[in-house]
C-alpha cells in the first residue's frame, strides 16, 4: 500500500543555523557527510533527515544523501526531520532506506528553482511512499544492513586490488630508473659521454650554473648498469627557466587545478596574452616537466609534461618547481623519474614552512641524484613504462568497473525487496499448502545462471549446452524465470531470455561473453565478480539451493549434444503431460525426431538417453509452459 508521507509522519525544519553552531554533547546533522555538534537538542526520536537544498547549488537539483538519526539531535535549518507517528505502522529505519535508495524519484525531481535550488516541505508531505508489512519492514532494515557490511567487505577488497596495482606501477618506475627495466645495449653510447656533452652545451649557452657539490658514496641509494652515471638533476637540467617573448603573443596559463596526480595526464591550460601571465608566475614551454611543491599537491604526485601550449610558451601557479631536460635527457625519463615514490618520500621528508603550507626546498630539485642512462636506452625505457602501464591500467579499469558492478547488483537486490508482493497468510491447518515457486527478478536469473557456468563450465561448455541447462533447471527445479520457450533445432530456445541473461551477466562483472565468428562455439570467461557468485547464489537461492545443485551435479561430465537430447526430450516428455497424452517411450522418441528434421542424428542415442533420464530420476511433472513451435 502507498501512503502520503505527510500523513503517517510529522515533518519538521531545523532551526539551527549551520555556522552559529555551539560546539556541546549533542550531534548536529548537516548537509555534509560529517556532522557537527551543538550544545543544545532539539529532536529525541529516531529520524529520516532531509536536505531542503540541493546538494551541488549552481542551478543544479541534486541530492547526496538522505540521514537517519535515532536519540537527541540537533538540525540545521536547511534540513528537516521526518519522524513516523507510529512505529507501529512504518519503521522509521525503513522509510530511512526507502527515501534514500528511491531519492532521485521521490525528492530530487520535487526541487524547484532557477539558480537556488530547494525542496518545499509542503512537496516532501506529498511524496508517497510504500509502506509493507511490519514484518516485511523488518526484513528489508535486516537486508539493507547485511548488504552494507558485504559491501564495505568487497570494496576494501577492491581497494587492496587498486593499492597492488599502484605499488606495481611504482616497481616499473623502480626497476625503469635503476636499468632492470629493459637490458642494456653493449653498442651504446654511454651515458657518461652524454654528461659531457650536457655540461659543454650548457658552459657554450654562457648561463650562470649553480654550483652543485659532488655526490658522495653514502647519497648513492641503488646499483646502475656500468653504461650508466650519477649525476644531480640541477646538472643536466635546467630549474625554472624564463621564458622571452612579445606580450601580444598568445600563452597558456596553468593553475594547480589543472595539473593532475594520474600518471600519463598532460596538464591543461587556458589561453591567455603572454603580457598578463609573464609577471608573478612560474613560466615553462612545451617538453618541460612540472612538479608541484606544495603540500599536499607535492605528496599526492601531481606533475605532468607540458605539451600543445600556444606558441610553445606558458605560465601558471608559483607552487610547481619546472625542470627542462633539453635535447639530451627526454621529459618522459625525467617525468618516471619524479612520479616515483622515492622522490615524494625524500622530498616531503625536507618539507618546509608553517602546517599546510609546507613546501618542498627548490634547492631539492637541483641537488637531488638522477641516475642518468644512454639517451637510446631513455627512449626504449619510455616505451616499455608505456607498454607496462597500459596493461596495469586495463586491470585498474576493470577491478573499477567491478566495484560498480558490485554497487549495483547490491542496489538491485535491496530494489528487489522494495517491489516483492506479499501474499496474505492464510490458516492452512487442515488444508495441502501448494508448492510456490522461487520467482527470479533479472539479477537474480544472471545469479542462477552464472552458478550453472560455475558448476558446468568444461572444454565442452558453449551457448548450447548453457541454455539447455538453464531450460532444465527451469523447469525441473521450478524455478519461475519468466521464459517463453520455442521449439527450435537445437531444443528448447528462449531467444530473449539468453539475451538478457547475457546481457545482465556482462553487466554486473560476472561473465564475459565472446564468439570468434558467427557459428563459433560462445566462451564465457569469468570476471572479478564471478567470485561472488557462489555466496550470493547460497543467500538468493537458499530455499532452492539443495535441488539446484543435486541436479547439477549430475551434468557436470554432460557433454553439449547429451544436454540438448536431454533438455529435448524433457519438452516432449512435459509437454504431453500437460496435454494429457498417453506416454510411452516408443512416442516420446517419435516426438523428439518431429522436433526438427536434424534431430535424426541422436536416433541411436534416445534409448540410453531415456534411460539415463529414469535412473537419475529427472522425470517431468507437467510444471511450466507448453513449448510449441516459434511464430515465424
Amino acid at each position: 500500500m502507498q501512503y502520503r508521507l505527510g500523513d503517517i509522519c510529522t515533518i519538521t525544519k531545523g532551526v539551527t543555523g549551520i555556522m552559529k553552531a555551539i560546539p556541546g554533547d549533542y550531534t548536529m546533522i548537516t548537509l555534509g557527510e560529517a556532522d557537527k555538534t551543538h550544545n543544545e537538542y532539539q529532536f529525541d526520536a529516531k529520524s529520516v533527515i532531509i536536505p531542503l537544498v540541493s546538494s551541488t547549488g549552481h542551478g543544479h537539483a541534486s541530492m547526496k544523501r538522505v540521514k537517519y538519526y535515532e536519540g537527541k539531535f540537533a538540525l540545521g535549518n536547511i534540513l528537516c526531520a521526518v519522524i513516523p507517528k507510529d512505529e507501529n505502522f512504518v519503521l522509521a529505519k525503513y522509510l530511512h532506506i526507502y527515501l534514500h535508495w528511491n531519492r532521485e524519484e521521490l525528492l530530487v525531481s520535487q526541487m524547484k528553482g532557477m539558480a537556488n535550488v530547494s525542496l518545499p516541505m509542503n512537496r516532501i508531505a506529498d511524496v508517497m511512499v510504500t509502506v509493507p508489512s511490519i514484518e516485511k519492514q523488518k526484513e528489508i532494515v535486516s537486508l539493507e544492513k547485511e548488504l552494507a557490511i558485504r559491501e564495505v567487505e568487497i570494496l576494501r577488497l577492491y581497494e587492496e586490488q587498486l593499492t597492488q596495482i599502484e605499488n606495481l606501477n611504482q616497481a616499473i618506475l623502480q626497476d625503469a630508473v635503476q636499468g632492470k627495466l629493459i637490458p642494456q645495449n653493449p653498442k651504446d653510447e654511454p651515458a657518461s659521454e652524454l654528461l659531457k656533452r650536457i655540461k659543454k652545451e650548457k658552459k657554450k649557452s654562457g648561463k650562470k650554473e649553480k654550483t652543485l657539490p659532488p655526490i658522495k658514496l653514502e647519497e648513492i641509494p641503488f646499483e646502475i648498469p656500468e653504461s650508466w652515471v650519477w649525476c644531480r638533476l640541477g646538472e643536466v637540467c635546467e630549474i625554472n627557466p624564463r621564458n622571452r617573448e612579445e606580450d601580444e603573443i598568445e600563452a597558456g596559463f596553468i593553475p594547480m587545478p589543472l595539473v593532475s596526480q594520474i600518471y600519463g595526464v598532460t596538464p591543461n591550460f587556458e589561453k591567455r596574452k603572454w603580457g598578463l601571465i609573464k609577471n608573478g608566475f612560474t613560466h615553462f614551454a612545451n617538453n618541460d616537466v612540472i612538479v608541484a611543491k606544495i603540500t599536499p599537491c607535492f605528496e599526492n604526485s601531481k606533475a605532468g609534461i607540458i605539451s600543445n601550449l600556444p606558441n610553445g610558451i606558458g605560465a601558471g601557479t608559483t607552487e610547481i618547481n619546472v625542470i627542462r631536460g633539453g635535447k639530451y635527457i627526454l621529459p618522459e625519463y625525467i617525468y618516471a623519474f619524479v612520479k616515483r615514490f622515492y622522490f615524494i618520500d625524500k622530498g616531503k621528508s625536507l618539507m618546509r614552512g608553517v602546517a599546510g603550507q609546507q613546501r618542498v626546498p627548490t634547492e631539492y630539485f637541483y641537488t637531488t641524484i638522477l641516475s642518468l642512462p644512454p639517451l637510446s636506452e631513455q627512449q626504449l625505457i619510455v616505451e616499455e613504462i608505456e607498454k607496462q602501464f597500459t596493461k596495469t591500467k586495463l586491470l585498474k579499469e576493470h577491478i573499477i568497473a567491478n566495484q560498480q558492478a558490485t554497487k549495483d547488483l547490491l542496489k538491485a537486490l535491496l530494489f528487489q525487496a522494495f517491489e516483492t508482493k506479499e501474499t496474505p497468510i492464510e490458516n492452512t491447518k487442515g488444508k495441502i499448502v501448494p508448492f510456490t515457486p522461487k520467482i527470479c527478478n533479472e539479477p537474480e536469473k544472471a545469479i542462477l545462471a552464472g552458478h550453472i557456468i560455475n558448476t558446468t563450465n568444461n572444454q565442452d561448455f558453449g551457448r548450447v549446452k548453457f541454455q539447455k541447462l538453464l531450460h532444465l533447471t527451469e523447469y525441473f527445479c521450478k524455478i519461475d524465470m519468466g521464459s517463453s520457450y520455442v521449439q527450435k533445432v537445437a531444443g528448447p530456445h528462449d531467444e530473449n531470455l539468453i539475451k538478457n541473461v547475457e546481457s545482465t551477466l556482462k553487466r554486473l562483472r560476472f561473465y564475459e561473453i565472446c564468439q570468434q565468428g558467427f557459428q563459433a562455439k560462445v566462451n564465457y570467461t569469468p570476471l572479478g565478480s564471478a567470485l561472488e557468485l557462489d555466496l550470493l547464489f547460497k543467500e538468493r537461492f537458499k530455499d532452492e539451493e539443495a535441488r539446484i545443485e543435486t541436479f547439477l551435479n549430475k551434468f557436470k561430465n554432460s557433454t553439449w549434444e547429451q544436454c540438448e537430447i536431454i533438455s529435448t526430450l524433457y519438452a516432449v516428455w512435459n509437454n504431453r503431460i500437460i496435454r494429457q497424452q498417453p506416454i510411452t517411450d516408443d512416442l516420446l522418441k517419435q516426438d523428439f525426431l518431429n522436433w526438427d528434421k536434424n534431430k535424426v542424428k541422436y536416433k541411436d542415442r534416445l534409448d540410453n538417453a531415456l534411460s539415463w533420464m529414469k535412473n537419475k530420476i529427472i522425470i517431468p511433472d507437467g510444471w511450466g509452459k507448453y513449448i510449441g513451435k516459434s511464430i515465424e
